[in-house]
């Protein structure tokens, strides 16, 4: 049975453009942003200037130089923003569980719900599509159905030709078999490289490996690879996948931006204390605000290293709040997470900068505090930490 649902909107910025301004479908032009000057990039392409050659990462210089007819436009955050908004609704109308990741990508989990829509996958993805262009006027809106949330938010991104992709139920490894390494989107170049000099190019070649083969070689991205060959689930060494949150509802509804700045700073300090107590770090971080008009909006951050200091929490969920503040309407409560937990790592960096483990020897002060005296005891004042 296909637990999980995944969704990826292809040039989604270009999509989203035009869909705000038809006339645009038939002219070329580029999304740059022009704060880096001689060495902006372009960040999307449109069709017709695809066409002409023009490709996302080129720089802008060289785009005046070689397509002078080509047009260069700033990006427009507000109509990501409300993108967003609208698929996080659609998403949360659909199942309790749910990611939207920064690149608009969204991951459903089934598990529970099935018996919502009689286990009618495919009528239930064609409405979420339906629903998804009639809200933002997008055409080009793939969805992939399998067993494994590796295997949908794969097979989402690498069969263009199926906008309505299912995978069969016990067929997943064949139907990822033939996907080539090249196609998988978390593969680092570096990675890439080091896999084909073991004659790795497709996720059958991965199969024919045992998995402690690929972890000795590969390490965590063997891992990953193998349970993605196999359809499973990677799991975090160690095994634990535990999530955390912090919640707090504010005394009254809240305009000033600078307050629930400060609400954040709170929550961080909490779920930074709690995720030390269990000896836990966190790669994910996801933070969730409520208004007053009973709107809601999530959105996540994955961390390339395990995380359980206050300061990178703090700083990750600031950089949440900026993002997701884009409404006009007083903010009634807000909800900070940690996810895809992992053991704390016990050794000591022998590298790290002095000003961190001054924080880290700070941290611990506070914590043996709090453990004794409860943790109100004692405050992380906003401006000391900063």
């Amino acid at each position: 049975m296909s637990r999980f649902a995944a969704l990826f909107v292809p040039s989604l910025r270009s999509q989203l453009l035009m869909a705000a301004q038809p006339a645009l479908r038939s002219e070329s032009w580029v999304l740059a942003s022009q704060a880096e000057g001689v060495h902006a990039r372009i960040e999307a392409v449109s069709p017709q200037a695809h066409r002409c050659g023009v490709v996302e990462g080129m720089r802008v210089a060289e785009l005046r130089r070689r397509f002078p007819e080509v047009r260069v436009l700033p990006p427009d955050a507000s109509l990501l923003a409300r993108y967003r908004r609208i698929l996080s609704a659609l998403c949360d109308a659909r199942t309790p569980t749910w990611d939207v990741s920064d690149d608009g990508a969204a991951l459903l989990d089934l598990g529970g719900v099935s018996h919502l829509f009689g286990g009618d996958h495919e009528a239930w993805a064609g409405q979420l599509r339906a629903d998804l262009r009639q809200a933002t006027g997008l055409d080009d809106v793939r969805i992939a159905l399998a067993p494994s949330r590796g295997a949908a938010e794969l097979l989402a991104r690498v069969r263009p030709e199926i906008p309505l992709f299912v995978c069969p139920e016990g067929d997943d490894g064949a139907t990822l078999g033939c996907i080539s390494l090249d196609q998988v989107p978390w593969l680092a170049r570096q990675s890439r490289e080091k896999l084909e000099r073991y004659h790795l190019r497709t996720l059958s070649d991965v199969r024919r490996f045992p998995r402690t083969f690929l972890k000795l070689h590969f390490g965590e991205v063997g891992e990953r690879l193998a349970a993605l060959a196999a359809g499973l689930e990677a799991e975090p060494e160690g095994g634990s996948t535990r999530s955390l949150a912090e919640e707090l509802v504010l005394p009254r509804d809240e305009v000033d931006f600078a307050v629930a700045r400060e609400r954040v700073h709170e929550l961080a300090d909490r779920l930074s204390f709690a995720l030390r107590e269990r000896g836990l770090a966190a790669r994910e971080i996801r933070l969730r605000l409520c208004w007053s008009d009973g709107q809601e909006l999530s959105s996540m951050i994955r961390s390339a290293k395990p995380c359980e200091g206050f300061l990178q929490l703090r700083d990750a969920a600031w950089s949440l709040l900026s993002e997701l503040s884009t409404r006009r309407v007083a903010l009634r409560a807000l909800r900070l997470s940690a996810s895809r937990t992992e053991p704390l790592a016990v050794q000591q960096d022998l590298f790290a900068a002095p000003e961190r483990e001054e924080q880290h020897r700070l941290g611990l002060a506070l914590d043996a505090v709090r453990r004794r005296q409860g943790f109100q005891a004692v405050r992380n004042g906003l401006s000391i930490a900063a």
